[in-house]
Formats: C-alpha cells, sequence, structure tokens
C-alpha cells in the first residue's frame, strides 16, 4: 500500500528511537508481504478455466484474507494518516484529535502515574537511603559526591565577598531562631554544669585566685580610701592607714590558702562553690542565666562579627585547601553511610522521612508534571505526534494487520465449507 516510509535513522534521531523504527519498518514489509501474497494468490487461481475444489477453497480464503488485510490497513493508517493521501472523513485520528489526546495522557498521567499514595508506595519498597548508604559507603562514589558538594558550597560562600549577604543573613536568622528556643538553653546548661565543676576543681581556680590577689595587692590605696570614707572624722589617718594593712594582708593571707589546692580552706571552698554550682542547676537559675546570656550575644554586633568571621575562614580554608576539604567531605558522607546502615532503627525513620517527603513533594508537583506533558504533545508538529506513537505502538498494530489477514482467510474458509454444506442440504 502506499504509506510513507520512515527512514532507518532519522537525523536527530537516538540509537532507541532509531531501532524502533527500524523493527516498525520491518513489521509494516512482513504485513505489506502477507497482504501482496494473498492478492498474488487470489488471481493465480483464476488461471486454470475450471478449477478443482480445493482451488476454489484457496481463492476464497485469500479472497477474505484480502478483505481482512485490506480493512485493517485501513483501519491502522487512519489512525495516523489519511490513507493514500485522500482525506477521508474519520482518518488520520491521532493529529486531528492532538489537543484532546495530550490532555487525555496527561490526565492518565496524573491519575496513575502520579498519585502521591502509589509515588509513596513505591519509594517505600525502593528502599532509597539504604541503597544510597551502599552506594556512599564506596570510596569513589563518596568522592564523586563530594567534588560538587564542596564547589556548590565554594559557590554559595564565595557569593558573599561579591556583595550577595544572603547567606549571611540566612545563617544569622537560622542561628538566633536555634539559640533562641528553650531546648538549647537547657542543653547548654547542661553542657555547662560538668564545665563549672571541672573548673572549680581545677587550676582554672588557682588562676583565678591569683588574679584576685595580685588587683587586691596592686589597689591598696583604695582600700585605704574606703577605710578612711567608712571611719569616724576623730579617728587618725595612721590609724586607718593600719586599719586597711590589717584587712589587705588578712585577706591575702587567705587567698593565699585558698591558692594552695590540698588546703582544708580549699577543699571547703571548692565544695561550697560546686554546692552552689549544683543548687543553681537545679532550680533553673543556670538555664536562666545561659538563656539571658545568649539572648543579649545573639542581638549583639558580636554576634554578626562571629558568623562574618566564620565564614571568611570557611571561604579561605575552601580556596586554599579545596582537596583537602573535599577529602574531609568524602570521608564523613562515608562515615554517615556507616552509621546509617549500623543502626536499623535510624535507617527505618530515614527512609520513612524521604518515603514522606516524596508523597507530599507529589502532592505538590502532581498537576505541574501533568500539565507539562499535556504542553509537551500538544507542542509537537503532527507528523511528529505520529511517528513518536507510531514508533511506539506501530509494530503491535502491523501484526493485528498480518493477524486480520490469516483470520480472514480462515474464517474464508470455513465460509466455502459451510456455502458446500449447505449447497448438499438444499439438494436433498
Amino acid at each position: 500500500m502506499n504509506q510513507p516510509s520512515l527512514p532507518d535513522a532519522p537525523e536527530g534521531l537516538s540509537d532507541a528511537d532509531a531501532a524502533k523504527t527500524a523493527r516498525l519498518k520491518r513489521t509494516r514489509r512482513m504485513a505489506e508481504i502477507v497482504l501482496i501474497a494473498l492478492v498474488a494468490i487470489y488471481l493465480v487461481t483464476y488461471l486454470p478455466s475450471d478449477p478443482p475444489q480445493w482451488l476454489r477453497l484457496i481463492r476464497h480464503m485469500a479472497e477474505a484474507g484480502m478483505i481482512g488485510g485490506l480493512a485493517d490497513w485501513f483501519a491502522v493508517v487512519a489512525l495516523f494518516r489519511h490513507p493514500m493521501g485522500i482525506p477521508i472523513p474519520h482518518t488520520a485520528l491521532l493529529p486531528r484529535n492532538q489537543a484532546r489526546a495530550a490532555e487525555s495522557v496527561g490526565q492518565f498521567f496524573k491519575g496513575h502515574f502520579l498519585d502521591p499514595k502509589s509515588i509513596s508506595a513505591r519509594v517505600s519498597e525502593v528502599a532509597p537511603a539504604r541503597r544510597a548508604a551502599e552506594w556512599l559507603i564506596e570510596p569513589r562514589n563518596a568522592a564523586l559526591l563530594a567534588t560538587p558538594l564542596t564547589k556548590a558550597i565554594t559557590i554559595a560562600v564565595d557569593g558573599t565577598s561579591t556583595g550577595d549577604t544572603s547567606l549571611n543573613d540566612g545563617l544569622r536568622k537560622e542561628l538566633r531562631a536555634a539559640l533562641a528556643s528553650k531546648t538549647a538553653s537547657q542543653g547548654i546548661a547542661t553542657a555547662l554544669g560538668p564545665v563549672l565543676e571541672q573548673a572549680v576543681h581545677g587550676p582554672l581556680m588557682s588562676d583565678m585566685l591569683r588574679q584576685v590577689r595580685s588587683a587586691l595587692d596592686g589597689n591598696r590605696d583604695r582600700v585605704l580610701e574606703l577605710v578612711q570614707e567608712n571611719s569616724r572624722w576623730w579617728v587618725a589617718s595612721r590609724v586607718d592607714r593600719g586599719v586597711s594593712t590589717v584587712l589587705v594582708d588578712g585577706v591575702l593571707n587567705v587567698i593565699d590558702d585558698l591558692e594552695k589546692p590540698d588546703s582544708a580552706l580549699r577543699k571547703d571552698f571548692e565544695n561550697g562553690l560546686a554546692g552552689f554550682l549544683q543548687t543553681l542547676s537545679d532550680n533553673g537559675g543556670l538555664e536562666r542565666a545561659v538563656h539571658d546570656g545568649k539572648t543579649r550575644f545573639t542581638r549583639s554586633k558580636k554576634f554578626d562579627d562571629a558568623v562574618d568571621a566564620t565564614l571568611t575562614l570557611v571561604r579561605r580554608r575552601l580556596s586554599d585547601e579545596q582537596g583537602d576539604v573535599e577529602g574531609a567531605m568524602s570521608s564523613a558522607l562515608q562515615s554517615f553511610a556507616r552509621k546509617l546502615l549500623a543502626d536499623d532503627m535510624a535507617l527505618a525513620r530515614f527512609e520513612a522521612q524521604l518515603t514522606e517527603a516524596a508523597e507530599k513533594a507529589m502532592v505538590e508537583l502532581r498537576e505541574p508534571i501533568g500539565d507539562y506533558v499535556t504542553d509537551v504533545i500538544k507542542g509537537w508538529e503532527a507528523k511528529e505526534l505520529s511517528d513518536r506513537f507510531e514508533r511506539e505502538i506501530g509494530p503491535d498494530l502491523q501484526f493485528i494487520r498480518i493477524n486480520g489477514a490469516l483470520l480472514g482467510a480462515l474464517i474464508g474458509g470455513v465460509l466455502f465449507f459451510a456455502q458446500k454444506g449447505l449447497s448438499q442440504l438444499a439438494i436433498f
């Protein structure tokens, strides 16, 4: 039949589409050969002037097969184009109904392929967290991912040096929000308790006492002034000087005793201070102090300066030691993967989070993806649309042509015998 043939390898066609085109040509050729063979057989049966019954049977079968093959050829071609180029009504169905077909395909994708529940079930079945962790354990894979991650961080951080302060502002906002939470105050207070206790019993206390002793000893004149300000007017200045000296020396002697780690006074002082810190921790005083302190800090310029200084250090390290950073990133990814695989509960939580994220994402993306499919199909040229669909389903349709011709031939044979049987019955 007069059908436009598809080239073996159209320009710009992928290897997969070229293979589909070649398969379509093969099956189309087979269908044409079957139809041509039936036509030839049908014509040959007319060569004898008085053909025998078996040749008449073959004629009937070939005739019915031709009718079936031609009918199916018409139906198949009518899907994609006008048969023989004649604009017969209700042919070239796909190009003429391109918009409706595009809408139908888009709705089909939305309803069956992009269903959030189906997507989440599929994600859960695939177990992406485990697969990703197993993939990341391999050093080569971790390094492969570490390189773009490091580059992405470098680009983000370098943006601050070109006037883009979004990263700085974002970090400040997130850090302030994190530090403002009650949980953060509790965590810092809990971590700070043991540190303060170690400071009470450690060399830091001796250093603090030495600083106090030095400050007191170096400000004897100020102590004398305080004594004179609070003494009676009739007390001689020499007496005030003697009192201040005794006071300072007494306090210094106490501090000297406190500086000795093994002294009884030092132990009593440490125990008393430790008890005070414990009471402060138990009644929430330490937590309140931490909260007030971090609130003042996060609202001060020092906090902004600290964020900027940190980003500057990160930027310098990324610039000067990018190879080392990529190595550290790769090691961190491998470590994360190993820990995830070793902790079944953590892995299950991660899988659940990914499944939930996929479902939520599909709720948001379902309509845009379906609309995208619709718009793409609508944007194809009519011939391109026909060619794409024919490459996908054309080979099966050509087999329908072959089956139609063969089935028609069989039906023709059955009808031939039925006709002969009815003729015999008519004689009786």
